[in-house]
Parts: structure tokens; sequence; C-alpha cells
């Protein structure tokens, strides 16, 4: 697992795609700066955290070109016949494509929080609740993230594609929520429906306070996707038949 874990990380780090993808993050948020005009750190920095779907379109690309392309070029047939069990292969992959999401989602608000807080300051005092306030954010869209990134992981494991996997993803996230997000207006089921999805969610977490409840329907949501999505891909990949 170590070592698959190494090759991972390294493929990773040499990945063009991937620096690409973080090229692209960083003008995209140069473009949003640039349109919104002048802003304070603070409202940046709840702009590109609830901005959920920009990564997430991102990220999925990132799962085709990387998973997608170890199916095709027969990269996970060589590391199971080199005596690696599936359940490694399956989680050293999983854990890396979490591991470049939150780079990503990173990446966006930092660039965006550096420039407007040069430019317009951070728009209150920093304190000690302020820190906290980021820490929390941040920490419940990494797992908004992780659970997104898991249907990805999904889709790459069922189709052994890289345009499949790419495709799907996309139109799954776009026209899901889009759907669900119009629906929910006329529809009560619907919008308790909508509310558990992470774009819904992603514009929960940016508030200055949660309650108990709001918190808990986060976690619990979120982690039972996890959950069922890992588990459903794994049982596709050690039931598959490698050619």
């Amino acid at each position: 697992m170590i070592n698959l874990l190494k090759l991972e990380f390294y493929k990773l780090k040499h990945s063009k795609p991937f620096i690409l993808i973080l090229l692209i993050t960083i003008g995209a948020e140069l473009v949003i700066v640039l349109n919104n005009g002048s802003i304070t750190g603070k409202k940046a920095f709840t702009y590109s955290i609830s901005d959920i779907a920009t990564i997430m379109v991102l990220s999925a690309i990132f799962a085709g070109l990387s998973i997608g392309t170890d199916f095709v070029n027969r990269t996970i047939n060589q590391e199971i016949t080199a005596g690696n069990s599936r359940l490694s292969v399956f989680f050293s992959k999983a854990i890396v494509l979490f591991i470049a999401t939150e780079i990503i989602m990173l990446l966006y608000p930092i660039t965006s929080i550096i420039i407007n807080t040069i430019l317009n300051g951070w728009g209150e005092v920093f304190n000690t609740s302020t820190a906290i306030y980021i820490l929390r954010t941040v920490f419940l869209r990494m797992i908004l993230d992780v659970s997104c990134s898991s249907l990805w992981i999904f889709f790459a494991f069922l189709f052994k594609d890289v345009a499949k996997t790419m495709g799907v993803s996309i139109l799954t996230f776009v026209l899901g929520v889009s759907l669900l997000a119009s629906l929910s207006q006329k529809s009560v089921i619907i919008k308790n429906i909508y509310d558990l999805t992470v774009h819904s969610q992603a514009r929960v977490i940016i508030n200055d306070a949660l309650t108990s409840n709001q918190l808990n329907n986060i976690l619990v949501s979120n982690f039972i996707v996890i959950f069922v999505l890992l588990g459903t891909s794994y049982l596709l990949f050690r039931k598959v038949e490698l050619k």
C-alpha cells in the first residue's frame, strides 16, 4: 500500500494534466476576481468556498484522466500482477484523487483571498473567532469534496474509460444539480433531497454560525454517501475481469 501511494504521488507530481488544471484554477479565480470588482477578503473566501461547481468539474476531469487512463493503459493490470491486492490499488488511487481535489479546492480560495485582502482588506477584525470560522468552513468543504469525488471514483471504476468517466461525471453533476434546484421550488420532498446535495450544503457551511442540526445533516449525509459509493466502487473493481 505504501509503495502504491508513493507511485501515485509520483505520478501526481509529474502529471501535466494536473498542473494544467491548477493553472486553470488560478486563471478562473483571477477572472472571477476581476468580474466581482472590489470585495473584501472574507467575501472572497465565502464566494470561492461556496462555488463547488467549478472545482468539482475540474476534479471530474482529473478523475477521468488519472484513473480512466490507468485502465486504458492497463497500468492497473500491471499493479495487480505485481502482487498488489485490489483493495490496496483501489484505495491508493482514491486517496490520491481526494488529495488532488483538495489541493485544487484550496488553491481556489487562497488565490482570491490573497488578491482581495491585499486590495481591500479582510473586511473585519481578524481574530481567533475568524480563524476558527475559516478552519471549520474549510474542513466541512473538504468533506463535501470527498463526498462528490467518491462519485467520480464510482464512475471511473464503472466505465474504466477516460471520456465516459469525465462526460458522465460532469453531466450528472451539472444536470442533476440544475434539475433538483429547479424542482426544489415546486416540491417539498425534492427540496429536502436537494438540501442533502453538496451544491446546497456548500451554501450552508459559509454561514457564520451553524446549528447542531445543520452540522449533523452535513456530516451524516456525506459520510453515508462516501461509504456507499466507495464500497460499491470497490465491489465493482473486485468483480471485474481485467484483460
